[in-house]
């Protein structure tokens, strides 16, 4: 059978071809392809909007910036509309295979810049305006009240500085703590009354 032959059959009716493939009109196709629920934001869109909503500041240290895409995520963004980051336990809490090979490659692509030390408290993140750029107008369909708990949530976060943030996810995330080489640097404080 032809191309053309298939062609010809399938705008008047859509079928299956031999190897069992449905194919559908452009219409049914657009149809179907609108009811197909899309994840919106990748997860290098998710680093981007992190360090676009304050473009002028770096973040310090990848394991300050892993749980700041992880608290973004759980706490800020809607889970469903952003691609599963796939978090999991490891040495130092919360950590993303995903998130990693997205800095790697965001970086080589001039979206973002590494300075300083890697893997150190010393190493900084920016963005650069090529992502600016790209990031800006998905960062802008946002609603403004988004935007805002995105930039205030940044600058909390930052201001916790490394230690604060990794006492707030040890805390508020325990089921990721378990495999963490520094677990016992951030154990919970239990508060009340002594017996002295």
């Amino acid at each position: 059978m032809s191309l053309s032959t298939v062609e010809k059959k399938n705008k008047d009716n859509p079928g299956t071809l031999p190897d069992k493939t449905i194919v559908y009109s452009y219409e049914e196709a657009n149809k179907r392809l609108k009811n197909i629920i899309k994840k919106k934001i990748s997860v290098s869109d998710v680093i981007l909007v992190l360090l676009y909503s304050h473009s002028s500041k770096p973040i310090f240290g990848r394991i300050s910036l892993m749980k700041q895409v992880f608290l973004l995520i759980e706490e800020v963004l809607n889970k469903g509309e952003v691609q599963d980051a796939k978090f999991v336990p490891y040495h130092f809490g919360m950590y993303s295979f995903t998130v990693g090979a997205s800095l790697t490659n965001l970086e080589y692509s001039g979206f973002i810049e590494q300075r300083g030390k890697k893997n150190t408290k010393l190493e900084r993140f920016f963005i650069t305006t090529k992502g600016e750029r790209h990031i800006s107008s998905i960062f802008n369909e946002f609603s403004y009240e988004l935007q805002n708990t995105i930039r205030e949530k940044r600058q909390g976060w930052d201001q916790l500085g490394y230690d604060g943030i990794l006492r707030l996810v040890y805390q508020n995330y325990p089921e990721y703590i378990d495999k963490s080489q520094i677990k016992e640097r951030y154990k919970a404080i239990k508060w009340g009354r002594g017996r002295g």
